[in-house]
């Protein structure tokens, strides 16, 4: 067998394999002893027929495409292994020249297009600085209002609700039916059935809310509100229908000890003090993943790699498979949620294409910085203890 290696661009290589005759006959006879005792040969026992009563039974195309399989498979594995080469994506493979592969003078030469792991060129990073100070104190500083907030929901997750028969006012729970049309056309987005919502909660278009107020049970209304709709630039004017099905008012716990009991605080100010050290966690989590993300923004900075097409297409992948997951427990498929998108695949993947090449560089530079500071490569944390150790250069 020989092999011809040329580099190509973005951590690609072409190797030319050419297969000698006598490699061939060798494929050809392991080829030919696995299927020739399969083979019922009319008046011979299995295996024993001529070869070329055989090779006539056995089918030339199945017994080329057989050979061929092998014959590409053991050699592409041998030139790998002769050149020291790691793969990343499965091979472009081109059939250069193919002499009939059931004879003794059967040749075959092709071309094997590789992606391997891209080379990076790592600069100083222990040279990267970024200022801390205020970082941990901001973490530490709650207000009232922010307390005040988290209780609040806390009450809501608790309240009870009375059905009435007044009209609906900010604060109370309305459930109903809706449905939003684009000049007769009904929008599945803004759609639904049986939707409970809390006025003034905001968590609809104030606009839309505010058209509730003044509603009862078994009113039906319709409307029109200004909506941006999924990638618009601007408003449209949207139509919608709505049939009030069940107005309640929402009756809220009161706050005291008791209502501490509920999340097995002894006392209301206990129940404070936990949710002000929640708030404090949470805002110092936010705090070292900001820092994270700018010490990894200058670190892409000092960072050059060629990525190659194959590897963005399989964080693509990665990222696509990640978001069906997500969405699966919210009863949508990947479909429907480029539906709601308005866009095809490909754009979406075109517009996944970005974020997936800076996630490759992060993570081969993370994987350099392993090298360097001689961090177990196996360890499951290794990437994360590399960017530990790049925060307490980056801080120090």
């Amino acid at each position: 067998m020989e092999i011809k290696k040329e580099v190509l661009p973005k951590s690609k290589v072409k190797l030319v394999i050419k297969v000698s005759s006598a490699e061939m006959r060798g494929f050809f006879a392991r080829v030919y002893n696995k299927l020739a005792p399969q083979i019922t040969v009319k008046g011979f026992r299995p295996g024993m027929a001529p070869k070329s009563m055989t090779v006539g039974a056995i089918g030339e195309s199945r017994l080329q495409s057989e050979i061929m399989d092998l014959a590409l498979q053991e050699t592409y594995t041998q030139a790998l292994q002769k050149e020291n080469l790691i793969p990343i994506a499965p091979p472009k493979i081109n059939i250069k020249l193919l002499k009939d592969l059931t004879v003794d003078t059967a040749e075959l030469e092709y071309e094997a297009e590789i992606d391997l792991l891209p080379d990076i060129k790592l600069g100083d990073y222990k040279k990267i600085k970024i200022s801390a100070e205020g970082r941990s104190s901001s973490g530490q500083e709650v207000n009232n209002d922010e307390i005040d907030q988290v209780l609040s929901h806390l009450g809501r997750s608790r309240a009870q609700f009375k059905d009435k028969t007044e009209p609906a006012k900010e604060g109370d729970r309305v459930e109903m039916n809706f449905e939003g049309f684009d000049k007769g056309v009904q929008l599945e987005n803004f759609t639904s059935k049986n939707y409970p919502v809390i006025l003034g909660s905001k968590t609809l278009i104030p606009e839309f809310e505010a058209k509730l107020i003044g509603l009862k049970k078994g009113d039906k209304k319709e409307f029109k509100v200004d909506v941006l709709l999924p990638n618009e630039k601007t408003k449209k004017l949207i139509e919608f229908k709505v049939e009030i099905l069940q107005v309640q008012e929402v009756i809220l716990p009161k706050m005291d000890d008791s209502f501490a009991k509920t999340y097995q605080k002894d006392t209301l100010d206990d129940l404070k003090k936990a949710v002000k050290e929640d708030i404090i966690k949470q805002k110092q989590t936010q705090d070292q993943r900001n820092l994270e993300n700018e010490i990894l923004e200058e670190l892409l900075k000092i960072t050059q790699v060629e990525i190659s097409d194959s590897l963005i297409n399989q964080e693509v992948d990665r990222q696509i498979h990640d978001i069906g997951h997500r969405l699966e427990p919210m009863g949508m498929t990947f479909e429907k949620y480029l539906e709601s998108l308005k866009k095809t695949e490909e754009e979406f993947r075109k517009s996944l294409k970005s974020q997936a090449e800076k996630t490759i560089k992060i993570g081969l530079a993370l994987g350099e910085i392993v090298k360097q500071e001689k961090i177990d490569s196996k360890d499951k944390e290794a990437g994360h203890k590399a960017l530990e150790k790049l925060i307490s250069y980056a801080t120090k």
